[in-house]
């Protein structure tokens, strides 16, 4: 196995990607999507077509399933976000950097958001409650030693956000079974057929508070980076969401 990282970046479009050795672009929801990128997700073992729901996990899915290869490390970051070294935001983590982090770590995450609610309460000021509902019954029939981690998280009020992280490809390969596992069950028990498009994106949001939740019950020890994103703040992030779901539940 080569001691280097694949860090994935997702992208739904055509983007200046970063020149860095170890950056892949990669073309989420290819199956609808089209740019000049030649890594796509809608070959092989895939699930492209359901990008609208599953957002950048459709990526992830094709990375778990077709191009695991002899690489060590696997991460994923936006064509919009990166990690960065400092909040001075002049330098994007290098994918050496997280070779050499994860000697020492089990997995880079972003520096988490703190909410002034709780996760559980934001969850509910965007999206429909009973979601995160189904998602716990579904953690405690299939995975019950995940409930307690699910709980904590869900009552604290801070959350690494956008499903970016870093980790070994054991850890990724673990995480991609597990999570993907209790996504499929919910969406067996869940009909988003009358969705605004904004929460038709459910799997993407219920996997960034999953992720958080696998971390937290894996007791990984985790190293945090800024994300680089210049108008970021709990409060636009939230006017911007609010905002979002207006403009969707109106098409």
């Amino acid at each position: 196995m080569e001691d280097t990282a694949k860090i994935y970046v997702v992208a739904h479009k055509d983007f200046d990607a970063p020149q860095l050795d170890g950056y892949i672009p990669i073309l989420a929801g290819a199956a609808r999507n089209h740019a000049h990128i030649s890594v796509k997700d809608n070959t092989g073992d895939e699930i492209s077509s359901k990008n609208p729901q599953y957002c950048e996990l459709t990526a992830q899915y094709w990375v778990w399933k077709n191009a695991i290869g002899t690489a060590a490390d696997f991460g994923f970051v936006h064509y919009r976000r990166y990690f960065y070294l400092s909040h001075r935001k002049t330098a994007i983590v290098p994918a050496e950097q997280f070779v050499e982090d994860l000697k020492h770590v089990d997995a880079v995450l972003p520096e988490p958001w703190v909410f002034r609610t709780t996760v559980k309460e934001q969850f509910a000021q965007f999206h429909d409650i009973k979601d995160l509902q189904t998602t716990r019954t579904v953690l405690q029939e299939r995975h019950s030693e995940y409930v307690k981690a699910f709980d904590e998280v869900m009552c604290s009020r801070s959350l690494s956000c956008y499903n970016m992280f870093v980790m070994s490809r054991s850890h990724f390969e673990r995480y991609m079974t597990w999570l993907f596992d209790i996504l499929e069950e919910v969406e067996h028990r869940t009909d988003t057929g009358q969705y605004d498009a904004y929460n038709q994106r459910l799997y993407g949001f219920l996997s960034e508070r999953l992720l958080n939740v696998w971390v937290r019950a894996q007791k990984l020890r985790i190293k945090y980076y800024p994300v680089y994103k210049p108008d970021d703040s709990w409060i636009k992030e939230s006017l911007k969401a609010s905002v979002k779901k207006l403009v969707y539940s109106r098409r």
